[in-house]
């Protein structure tokens, strides 16, 4: 998780991009058809910060740290293979489950993975934090 957190007003500027699905204060939720774009503009050698810009999201609102943390997740996004995912597909894997049993699975994979995601977003501000002090 990045250490500066949104404003309002940034808030409602990223909800104002038709890739971004939701925000809070700490996170941008964005579409998998920007991860795809993103996937496909680093493929040819377009860094992050350029590629936000170009398709209308300031990038200084979201900073080096979310720019960096972003590319790492959408690129492990593509080493598991199940193509690239958001809000809207999570749910519809939520709703292919039919028994409690099933739903809770689901939502313990989940969660589990939304843990390594914190963890290695920790790791991102700690490492930010080494090189700022040094």
């Amino acid at each position: 998780m990045a250490s500066r957190k949104f404003t309002e007003k940034e808030m409602d500027i990223l909800r104002g991009c038709p890739y971004v699905l939701d925000v809070t204060p700490n996170v941008v939720f964005f579409s998998a058809e920007f991860k795809e774009l993103f996937w496909n503009a680093s493929q040819e050698g377009k860094r992050p910060y350029d590629f936000v810009k170009s398709i209308g999201i300031d990038p200084d609102i979201l900073g080096e740290t979310r720019l960096n943390g972003l590319k790492s997740l959408i690129k492990k996004e593509v080493k598991a293979g199940k193509g690239f995912r958001d809000l809207r597909t999570y749910r519809e894997d939520f709703k292919k489950y039919t028994n409690s049993e099933m739903k809770i699975r689901f939502l313990e994979q989940q969660l589990e993975y939304k843990d390594q995601e914190i963890e290695y977003l920790k790791k991102i501000v700690l490492l930010e934090q080494e090189y700022s002090e040094s």
